[in-house]
């Protein structure tokens, strides 16, 4: 399957401010969306970032060390009585 290529020429405004023409935005990106920028080499790669409508729980290196302690533990007892 070939991918379509759009490409239109820009004007960067002052402090750097640019429009991503609509045509190019949509599907892509909501309305006062986010999007992460990268550079590589001379050029710019924007992508849009989707929000999940959850809130999502981080894990600290200790929460992490215990979870794998515990798998560990059940996993050999669970081994032990032959259901795995």
């Amino acid at each position: 399957m070939q991918q379509v290529t759009l490409e239109e020429i820009i004007k960067l405004q002052p402090k750097g401010v640019l429009t991503v023409p609509k045509k190019m935005r949509e599907g892509l990106f909501d309305d006062m969306g986010i999007a992460k920028i990268s550079r590589i080499g001379a050029k710019l790669i924007i992508e849009p970032i989707r929000a999940l409508s959850y809130p999502v729980r981080s894990y600290t290196d200790g929460d992490l060390k215990d979870f794998f302690e515990l798998d560990e533990k059940e996993t050999k007892e669970l081994k032990s009585k032959g259901l795995v």
